[in-house]
């Protein structure tokens, strides 16, 4: 795949873990494929990709496990 924003290497499809919100609430979704240019760092979502993260997002999909973190505000540093 080439780069939309015109770089000359061909870009690298990568395995990667997103973060998505759906209604305020995050929501990772892991072992998405993923394009990225080696020159400029530009991502691509293929077609198959997106549909996946549709299907989450829309709850078509039901989760494989839960996750929490701590939450840092940058405003009270």
């Amino acid at each position: 795949m080439l780069c939309p924003n015109g770089c000359e290497l061909p870009m690298e499809e990568k395995k990667m873990e997103k973060l998505f919100h759906r209604n305020s609430e995050p929501v990772i979704i892991s072992e998405l494929t993923i394009y990225i240019c080696k020159e400029c760092g530009q991502e691509a979502i293929p077609l198959r990709t997106a549909r996946i993260i549709e299907d989450v997002l829309n709850e078509k999909v039901n989760p494989s496990g839960k996750f929490t973190a701590e939450l840092y505000e940058v405003s009270s540093l």
